[in-house]
């Protein structure tokens, strides 16, 4: 089974061969192992380790005081992902699960003008800030037209968005609805009638939004993290169903090659049981873990992983 067909089986809630399996890495992780020549020095990480899912971004710079023109140019040095121009092709023909990477407006705004001056403006300029996010959406989705346009094809988008810290959302549902979630549909919409279902992104706890992320359009939900008081087994449970859980694995464990065994083995029996399911770690990869204890880690998540 390639790829992409592992991936496509997960999001239509059939079961696959096997789990499927991605992650990002620190660029020092990646600067140390490939200097102690373990990883080879013309091939990413993600190539290297076969990942099902491979992202491709591009240029998301954006002024708040002119709306930037959207140009093939962005296709280069991307915000985040992959660039297109340098393993596209090579990923394709290797029946990858080809996804493109993009932030939605409440992280492609906070990244310009602050988290802290947006949340502020939530509270005191709400018709300023929504304007600000529109614009932020109408620039992002243009640029992923032109993107199409050049004949670019994706089989799914991963959206970026940081909505959750460890005790739950940093603001309101009531917020959510009121500035973003319309926007966040309109996303899911725009993917969705290209044959793109959404992956997104948030560290924290974002439990209480996932019942607006399903009616909003997104797929899946990723990382999942473990140490900021989620229950996964009943998010399993409750939302298993509807929404693809991708992550929940400690990657603190990946220390010791037998700690890393039990942390897969026990997640998975809960988090992959029936399928929907996509192994991530908690955090990108870090130089706290060994070259070693890493392929020994995704060793386990294939063997813990079949179906």
């Amino acid at each position: 089974m390639t790829s992409r067909d592992r991936i496509k089986k997960t999001f239509d809630f059939k079961l696959p061969d096997r789990v499927g399996i991605c992650d990002d890495f620190t660029d020092s992780v990646i600067k140390t192992w490939k200097s102690a020549g373990r990883l080879p020095k013309e091939v990413s990480p993600q190539e290297y380790f076969d990942f099902d899912i491979r992202l491709f971004g591009f240029n998301q710079d954006f002024r708040l005081e002119a709306k930037n023109m959207v140009t093939a140019e962005r296709l280069n040095k991307p915000a985040t992902g992959e660039s297109l121009k340098d393993g596209y092709e090579r990923a394709k023909s290797n029946g990858k699960f080809l996804a493109l990477s993009c932030v939605e407006p409440f992280e492609h705004v906070s990244g310009i003008i602050g988290r802290e001056k947006v949340l502020m403006m939530m509270a005191e300029e709400a018709n300023k800030i929504a304007n600000i996010f529109a614009d932020s959406a109408e620039f992002t989705l243009k640029t992923c037209q032109l993107i199409f346009d050049k004949g670019y094809r994706f089989d799914g988008a991963w959206v970026w968005g940081d909505l959750g810290c460890k005790t739950g959302l940093i603001f309101s549902t009531d917020y959510y609805n009121a500035l973003l979630f319309d926007l966040h549909k309109e996303f899911c919409d725009f993917f969705s009638d290209n044959g793109m279902p959404v992956i997104f992104h948030s560290d924290g706890n974002i439990r209480e939004l996932i019942p607006h992320l399903i009616e909003a359009g997104v797929r899946a939900i990723e990382p999942l993290e473990s140490d900021v008081g989620m229950d996964l087994a009943r998010i399993k449970m409750e939302y298993g169903k509807d929404m693809v859980l991708f992550g929940g694995v400690d990657d603190l464990a990946f220390t010791d090659a037998g700690r890393a065994e039990g942390e897969i083995k026990n997640k998975f029996r809960t988090l992959a049981k029936n399928g929907g399911y996509i192994y991530h770690a908690d955090s990108p990869i870090s130089e706290e873990i060994s070259f070693e204890n890493y392929k020994k880690a995704l060793e386990f998540a294939r063997k813990y992983g079949a179906y």
